[in-house]
């Protein structure tokens, strides 16, 4: 695997953002951001509760839990 790329590769904890970066997290299809990345989220991002994906304050939503049944196009 090659280390050529533009972006950083945080391995600590993060406990804040500067200004034009973006915390990408994993979010239900409920958008409720109860717990892990998608509580830091939420406390520290200004997420968008009720919001499952996208662009949200500082942060990037994927729905990634909840999706039994969901099926691919």
């Amino acid at each position: 695997m090659s280390n050529n790329h533009p972006y950083k590769i945080i391995p600590d904890r993060i406990t804040k953002l500067a200004k034009g970066q973006i915390f990408v997290f994993g979010s239900n299809t409920e958008g409720r951001h109860g717990a892990g990345s998608a509580l830091f989220a939420r406390q520290y991002c200004n997420t968008e509760c009720g919001n499952p994906q996208g662009r949200q304050g500082q942060s990037w939503a994927i729905a990634t839990k909840g999706l039994n049944g969901i099926e691919p196009r």
